[in-house]
């Protein structure tokens, strides 16, 4: 893979932590107790971290990759399945 479809690649990874941490938010908006909304801040707060690393200000290569390889086995399939019901 080049660099530039390497760097293209982390563009999109970071736009889906963006729509997960969108889809937390609004979760957050709807919470029914206190609990709750404190669960979805820890979950916000997590994203913006994993933002971060993508984004090389936090963790080493290693984890770039590692987190890289979460968003698109994990947080991706999450997106098409909240999506594909609009």
């Amino acid at each position: 893979m080049s660099k530039v479809e390497q760097a293209i690649n982390y563009d999109i990874a970071i736009d889906i932590i963006n729509l997960m941490k969108v889809m937390a938010s609004n979760k957050k908006s709807k919470a029914s107790s206190p609990e709750e909304a404190e669960e979805l801040d820890r979950e916000i707060d997590m994203y913006c971290y994993e933002e971060s690393v993508l984004n090389g200000r936090h963790g080493g290569e290693i984890a770039r990759r590692s987190l890289y390889d979460k968003v698109f086995k994990l947080y991706s399939p999450v997106i098409k399945r909240e999506y594909a019901t609009v």
